[in-house]
């Protein structure tokens, strides 16, 4: 029974996942991003019923059944795994897979109330410059003139999206929580960048994606327990159960797992550029009909050369990426 499933799971997966060592890794990295931008039209509407900590629990749940096969067949490969490694593995669960998906969670929940769902994923533009700062102290990746330059236009199209041509007041008021919530998230998803890149240096990306699903799991429970986030499982219904399902199929796991072949080809300071397609996927979203908080939000002819900017930039800062070597 059990060799039948494996022989089913590697007949679909598999070839999938070879077709994937063709693709360009930037292109993949801004694939997986734009699944995360899809991810707050699934999670949004489950912070009504289910409480962060526990849709991350449950998320990183479906993620372990659906990559059981791999976790399986990859026994050797983990054994070789050293102390150190294992540390940072660990380190990265707790501070991106958990952390950073429970603090975006929080963001999007609290947005909601005051019906702003752009501020919390167009602040993820910030994380390149996290990426930047530690790529360059732990992975001693190099960073050429040219892509500094073009990190400064990216950053340029990145502000015009969010304010157009007009000067910050900074006067957060209602949403200074929201900020420092999806703030949070992008520092930890930007930290988680570059421990990735180090474990994939150690592990293929779908083992690697199954380890990080499986130790999220005991990780976010304890968590739960620690901040005494009660769940009322008669609120799970199953439209939750369908829903959770859907994240792990696509924008959880599988994400992960497309992002993790990206990461592999390519520079950690180069991918913190190509996931800059999650804010911009999502502007397309919030001023659209399917913005999950009612009516679409306005997008300005500022904002609009914002969005050009930034993809031409991160086009080109793609061509930085010319050695796949980690460093």
């Amino acid at each position: 029974m059990t060799k039948k499933v494996q022989i089913t799971y590697a007949e679909f997966i598999y070839p999938i996942i070879e077709f994937m060592n063709k693709i360009p890794g930037f292109v993949l990295i801004m694939f997986a991003a734009s699944l995360w931008a899809l991810d707050a039209l699934l999670r949004t509407h489950l912070t009504f019923a289910i409480p962060s900590i526990w849709i991350v629990f449950f998320e990183h749940l479906a993620g372990v059944l659906l990559f059981l096969p791999v976790l399986y067949n990859s026994r050797s490969v983990f054994n070789k795994l050293k102390k150190r490694d294992w540390m940072i593995l660990l380190l990265m669960t707790i501070v991106s897979s958990v952390l950073g998906t429970l603090l975006f969670t929080e963001a999007l929940n609290k947005s909601f109330a005051v019906g702003d769902f752009a501020s919390p994923v167009l602040l993820q533009k910030l994380q390149p410059m996290f990426v930047i700062m530690l790529s360059t102290i732990f992975l001693k990746e190099v960073l050429s003139y040219r892509f500094l330059l073009l990190a400064v236009v990216a950053l340029i199209g990145s502000y015009m999206i969010s304010f157009g041509t007009d000067s910050v007041f900074l006067d957060f008021s209602s949403k200074l929580e929201v900020s420092l919530l999806a703030v949070g998230a992008a520092v930890a998803w930007g930290a988680g960048t570059v421990m990735s890149k180090h474990l994939l240096t150690k592990v293929d990306a779908a083992p690697a994606t199954a380890l990080r699903m499986l130790l999220a799991v005991p990780i976010s429970f304890a968590v739960a327990l620690l901040i005494g986030q009660d769940l009322q499982l008669s609120a799970i219904g199953s439209a939750e159960i369908l829903r959770i399902i859907l994240i792990a199929l696509s924008t959880g796991a599988v994400a992960i797992l497309i992002y993790y072949k990206g990461l592999i080809k390519t520079k950690a300071s180069v991918s913190a550029f190509a996931e800059l397609a999650f804010p911009v996927a999502s502007i397309f979203i919030a001023i659209s009909v399917l913005n999950p908080y009612g009516q679409p939000q306005t997008l300005t002819l500022a904002n609009s050369f914002g969005v050009i900017i930034l993809l031409i930039s991160i086009l080109l800062i793609s061509t930085e990426n010319e050695s796949k070597k980690s460093i």
